[in-house]
C-alpha cells in the first residue's frame, strides 16, 4: 500500500498558466505556493533573470536582456516564464513587468491589452521620475557630478520636486525637454506625438485623455486636437514605437523593465505561413528593448522558433532556451517537487509512484510536462490509496490522448503497408516487438522495427538491435517506431544510425509522418538499383553511438546530483543571512570554463603548429631534392658535353660531382617520401575541419606518419578490439595531446571491460600519458560477479574515484583498502563508504546537513585540490574525460564545504 498523503499533490490542469495582468503581490504569492522543479530550461530562465537583475543597478554596466523559451505545447514554457518574472521580483521588487499572450497576428490588439497593465498613476510616476533622471543628467553635463548624486537621491524619495527645480531655474526645463525629445525620437518614429502625450499626462485636466491615447483607446476629437495627436493608435508601427518608448521610460526612471511575449507563433505565423511584416516588427523590438535596458522574453512553439530568421536567432544567441521533453531523471524530479509539498519532510523517492509507474507516465505523456502532471493527478485519483503502478497509469490515461500499445502499433503499420500495396514479412520479437522486412527477410531493402518506449538505460540495446552485425544493416532504408516516448538525447543519438525514428504518440502529426514513411518505403522498393548501406560504416557509427551515450550518461548523472541538491532547498524557510556561496560558485564555474577553454585552445594550437612545422619540413626536403636533382642534371650535362675520345680530367670530375650530388639528393627525397603531406592546403580552423579532413585521409592512416592529421585519422579508424595493442603503443609514443585524446576516445570504445585494461592504464600513467584514463572512466560491462574485480579494488584511491563516478549503481567496484589519501573523502562523498556517511548525506542533500567542524579544513582542501579543474594535475583538468560534469560537481561540493566552514567561523567572530 502507498503511504497516506493529505491530498492529491498534482494539479489537474498540469503546468501553470499566466494571466495578462500580473501584480507584484500575485507573483509573490504564486512563487510561494506553486512548486517549480529546477529543470534545465527553468534554471536557464532563472539565470537570465538573475543576470539582468544583478547588472541593472549599475548604470555604467547596465545592459538589457533577451531570451526565447521555445518548445512543444505543454513543455512548461509559460511556467518557466512566470518563474523568471518571480525571480526578477525577488531581486528587484520595484521592477515593472508586463505579460501578453498573443491571440492572433494583430499587434494593435495586443498593444491595447498590454499597455493598460500599467495604471495611470504608475505611468505618471514613471514620467516624473524620467524627468528627474534627465534633470540629473543636465546637472552632470554642467560639471556638477556631486549635485547629480544628491539631486537623484532627493528625487528618489519625492519625484515631484523636479518641478520646483524648474520653477526656481536651478535646472533649465528647456534643456531637459530637449533631451527628452532626443531620446524619444531615438526609439520612436513619431517622437512629437508621444512627447506631447507624455507631457499632457502630468497635467490633471488632460491626464485621462493622454493615458487613454497611450493605451490605444479612442479619445474625443476635441481632446485629440488639444493633445495634438490622432484619435487612437491604430497601426502596428506606432504600437511598436509605443512599446519601445515604454521600455526607455521605465528603465530611465530607474526601474527594471521586463516584457514577456507568450505564444509568439500566433503573431509570427498565419495558417503556418510566416508574416514578414510581423517578423520585421519583432526584430525591431528585439534590438531596441534590450538596448534601452529592458529584458524581453519571447515564448514560442517549435514552429514559431523555426519561423524566426537566422539573424534573429543569432541576436538571441545564448538566450535561446529549448524546453525539451523530459528525460526520466527530470520526470522524477518534477514528481518529487510536487510530492514534497504535501509530505511532512522532503525526500528523494517518489512514492507512491513506482519506478515502473514512472515509466508508464512517461510513455503516455511523451515527456510532456503538462500531460505528465495531468496523468499523475488522474493516476492518484484512480489509485485510491494504492501504489501508482503501470496498470493504474494505463487506466487513468484513457481519458487523455493515449499512445498506442505495441500490438496496436503493429496492426496500424501493417494495415498502412497493405493499403499501399506493399507485402511485408512480419517477424515477431522476443519482447513483444515486431519487425517488418520488405520485400522479404532475405536481403531486405526496407526494415521497419517497432519497439516499446525507449528510456535512458535502454538506448544501447535498442540501437544495437537495429544495426547489429548480421542483422538489418544491409537494408537500404531503416525505420524505428517507438510507442509513446523516447528520451530526447537518446532520440538524437538514434537518428545517427537509423534513417527515420518516429514516436507513436497518437497525434495527427504522427499519422502524417507514418504515411510519409510508407511512401518512402514504396519509393525505395521501386528503385531496384538502390545501393545498400555499408555494414562497416554502420558498425563504426554504432560504436561511436555507444561512446556518445556513455558520455551522455555521465552528464545526466552529474546533473542529477546537482538537481537533487537544489531540490533540497525547495520549501526550506529562508535563512536570516544570505550566503555568498552562489556568487562564489558562479565565479568558480566561470574560472573553470576559462581554464578548460584555454587548455583546449592550447592543445589545438599545438596541433596546428605541429602540422605547419611538418609542412615546412616537407617543403624544405622537397626544395633540397629538387635542387639536388637539377644540380646533378646540369653537372652531368656539362660533363658529357666535354666528353670526347680522350675525356679531360674536368669532364670526369664534373660527372663524379654530378653522381655525388645526385646521391646526396637521395636523403631529402627519402625523407620527403616518408613525410608526404596530403591536402596540405586544407583549412584547419576548427575541430569540424579536422574531423572532416581525417575522414578523407582514412585510407592513408598510419600511427608513424609525420603528418599529425594522418595520425589523427588512424586514431579514428583503428579497430579498438582487434587493434587494441597497436593503439596502446600509439598513445604512449604520440607527442600531440589532441591526437592522444583521440586515441584515448578510440580505446574507450573497446569491448574490454575497464578491469581488463588496468595494466595498460598503469603503464600509461608511468609514462606520463594521462589520456589512458579514458579506458578506466567507463562503465564496467559484462560483470555479474558477487565480488568486484580485484584489479579495480587494488587501484590507487584517486583512480578508484573515476571507477565510482563511472559506475554509480555499483559502488563496490571502488571499495578498495582505505588509506589517508585525500581521495578517500571523495569516495566517502560518493557513497562508497556507505550512503549514511556524513559526506555522502551532505553531497546528496546539501552541506547544511554536515556539522561545521566535522571534517578538518586541510583534508577538505586536499580533496578539492585532487578534483580541481584549476590545478595542473587535478582530475578536473583532464577536460577530455567523459566524467567531467560529475568531477566538477564534486569539486564544487568540497569548495562549498570549505566556504561553509569559513562562513560559520566568520559569523562566530562577528558575534
Amino acid at each position: 500500500m502507498a503511504e497516506h498523503l493529505t491530498r492529491n499533490p498534482f494539479p489537474a490542469r498540469g503546468t501553470a498558466s499566466a494571466e495578462e495582468t500580473i501584480l507584484p503581490e500575485t507573483l509573490r504569492a504564486w512563487a510561494e505556493r506553486t512548486p517549480t522543479a529546477p529543470l534545465p530550461g527553468v534554471r536557464a530562465a532563472e539565470r537570465l533573470a538573475e543576470e539582468y537583475a544583478q547588472d541593472f543597478p549599475d548604470e555604467a554596466t547596465r545592459h538589457g536582456g533577451l531570451g526565447c523559451l521555445y518548445g512543444a505545447h505543454g513543455a512548461g514554457k509559460t511556467h518557466a516564464a512566470r518563474h523568471l518574472m518571480a525571480t526578477v521580483h525577488v531581486r528587484e521588487p520595484e521592477a515593472v513587468q508586463l505579460y501578453i499572450r498573443f491571440q492572433d497576428d494583430d499587434l494593435v490588439a495586443a498593444y491595447r491589452r498590454l499597455v493598460p497593465q500599467l495604471s495611470q498613476g504608475l505611468l505618471t510616476d514613471l514620467i516624473v521620475r524620467y524627468l528627474g533622471t534627465l534633470a540629473g543628467d543636465q546637472a552632470a553635463n554642467a560639471g556638477m557630478a556631486g549635485d547629480r548624486r544628491s539631486l537623484m537621491s532627493a528625487l528618489d524619495t519625492e519625484p515631484t520636486r523636479v518641478f520646483d527645480l524648474f520653477d526656481a531655474h536651478l535646472i533649465e526645463a528647456g534643456r531637459v525637454l530637449e533631451a527628452q525629445a532626443r531620446e524619444i525620437a531615438a526609439v520612436t518614429g513619431d517622437g512629437e506625438r508621444f512627447q506631447r502625450a507624455l507631457s499632457f499626462l502630468i497635467r490633471p485636466e488632460f491626464s485621462d485623455a493622454a493615458y487613454d491615447w497611450l493605451c490605444g483607446r479612442p479619445i474625443r476629437l476635441d481632446a485629440a486636437r488639444a493633445l495634438g495627436v490622432s484619435r487612437q493608435i491604430d497601426d502596428p508601427q506606432t504600437c511598436r514605437y509605443g512599446l519601445q518608448l515604454l521600455a526607455t521610460l521605465v528603465t530611465r526612471s530607474g526601474r527594471p523593465f521586463v516584457m514577456v511575449f507568450d505564444q509568439c507563433e500566433k503573431f509570427l505565423l498565419e495558417d503556418g505561413v510566416p508574416v514578414p511584416s510581423n517578423l520585421g516588427l519583432l526584430q525591431s523590438l528585439v534590438e531596441v528593448v534590450p538596448r534601452a535596458g529592458g529584458l524581453l522574453l519571447l515564448v514560442a512553439s517549435e514552429a514559431g522558433w523555426q519561423a524566426m530568421p537566422p539573424d534573429l536567432h543569432q541576436r538571441i544567441g545564448p538566450g535561446a532556451i529549448h524546453m525539451m521533453p523530459l528525460v526520466p531523471d527530470d520526470a522524477r524530479l518534477v514528481l518529487r517537487v510536487y510530492l514534497d509539498v504535501v509530505r511532512p519532510t522532503a525526500r528523494e523517492d517518489i512514492r507512491p509512484i513506482t519506478e515502473a509507474g514512472l515509466r508508464e507516465l512517461l510513455r503516455h505523456s511523451g515527456g510532456n510536462v503538462r500531460l505528465l502532471l495531468q496523468l499523475a493527478w488522474a493516476s492518484y485519483e484512480a489509485a485510491r490509496g494504492a501504489d501508482i503502478d503501470p496498470e493504474v497509469v494505463g487506466t487513468a490515461a484513457l481519458r487523455y490522448r493515449r499512445a498506442p500499445a505495441l500490438a496496436e502499433l503493429s496492426m496500424l503499420v501493417e494495415s498502412k503497408l497493405l493499403a499501399a500495396g506493399l507485402d511485408a514479412e512480419r517477424i515477431p520479437g522476443e519482447d513483444r516487438s515486431a519487425t517488418f522486412r520488405l520485400p522479404g527477410s532475405l536481403r531486405p531493402l526496407v526494415v521497419i522495427k517497432l519497439s516499446e518506449a525507449v528510456f535512458f538505460d535502454d538506448e544501447v540495446s535498442n540501437a544495437a538491435d537495429m544495426v547489429a552485425t548480421g542483422g538489418d544493416i544491409t537494408a537500404a532504408y531503416t525505420a524505428l517506431l517507438v510507442t509513446g516516448y523516447v528520451s530526447p538525447p537518446v532520440l538524437t543519438a538514434l537518428r545517427r544510425v537509423v534513417h527515420t525514428v518516429l514516436v507513436a504518440d497518437g497525434s495527427p502529426a504522427f499519422s502524417r509522418e507514418l504515411d510519409e514513411l510508407v511512401a518512402r518505403a514504396a519509393s525505395v522498393l521501386a528503385a531496384k538499383d538502390r545501393p545498400a548501406s555499408d555494414p562497416e560504416l554502420l558498425s563504426e557509427t554504432l560504436r561511436e553511438l555507444r561512446a556518445y551515450l556513455e558520455e551522455l550518461g555521465s552528464q545526466r548523472r552529474g546533473e542529477s546530483v546537482a538537481l537533487g541538491r537544489n531540490l533540497a532547498e525547495v520549501g526550506r524557510p529562508p535563512q536570516p543571512t544570505a550566503s555568498g556561496w552562489p556568487a562564489r560558485r558562479r565565479d568558480l564555474t566561470d574560472r573553470i570554463a576559462e581554464a578548460r577553454a584555454a587548455r583546449a585552445a592550447a592543445d589545438w594550437d599545438g596541433f596546428r603548429k605541429a602540422r605547419q612545422h611538418v609542412i615546412h619540413e616537407w617543403r624544405t626536403q622537397l626544395t633540397l631534392a629538387i635542387v639536388a636533382l637539377v644540380a646533378a642534371v646540369l653537372l652531368l650535362a656539362t660533363g658529357l658535353a666535354l666528353d670526347g675520345p680522350n675525356p679531360p680530367a674536368l669532364a670526369l670530375a664534373l660527372v663524379a660531382v654530378a653522381v655525388a650530388v645526385g646521391g646526396a639528393g637521395i636523403v631529402p627525397a627519402t625523407r620527403l617520401a616518408k613525410s608526404w603531406i596530403f591536402r596540405r592546403g586544407a583549412p584547419l580552423d576548427s575541430r569540424a575541419d579536422l574531423d572532416q579532413l581525417s575522414r578523407e585521409l582514412r585510407r592513408h592512416a598510419h600511427p608513424g606518419a609525420a603528418d599529425p592529421v594522418v595520425r589523427y585519422a588512424y586514431a579514428c579508424k583503428k579497430d579498438p578490439d582487434r587493434g587494441y595493442p597497436a593503439l596502446v603503443d600509439a598513445i604512449l609514443v604520440e607527442p600531440l595531446a589532441l591526437v592522444r585524446q583521440a586515441i584515448g576516445r578510440r580505446l574507450a570504445m573497446t569491448e574490454r571491460s575497464p578491469a581488463a585494461c588496468v595494466e595498460e592504464v598503469r603503464r600509461g600513467l608511468r609514462e606520463r600519458t594521462p589520456e589512458v584514463l579514458s579506458l578506466l572512466a567507463r562503465k564496467q560491462h559484462h560483470t555479474h560477479l558477487e565480488q568486484p574485480p580485484r584489479a579495480l579494488r587494488d587501484l590507487p584511491p584517486e583512480l578508484r574515484v573515476l571507477v565510482a563516478l563511472a559506475n554509480p549503481d555499483w559502488l563496490d567496484l571502488a571499495a578498495g583498502a582505505t588509506s589517508q589519501h585525500p581521495a578517500e573523502l571523495v569516495l566517502a562523498a560518493l557513497g562508497v563508504r556507505g550512503q549514511s556517511h556524513p559526506l555522502a548525506r551532505a553531497y546528496r542533500g546539501g552541506v547544511a546537513q554536515l556539522a561545521p567542524g566535522e571534517i578538518p579544513p586541510n583534508e577538505l582542501r586536499a580533496a578539492a585540490r585532487l578534483l580541481s579543474p584549476l590545478e595542473q594535475d587535478g582530475l578536473g583538468g583532464y577536460h577530455w574525460l567523459p566524467l567531467v560534469p560529475e568531477i566538477d560537481e564534486l569539486y564544487l561540493y568540497f569548495e562549498e564545504l570549505l566556504y561553509y566552514q569559513e562562513e560559520i567561523r566568520s559569523y562566530r567572530h562577528k558575534s
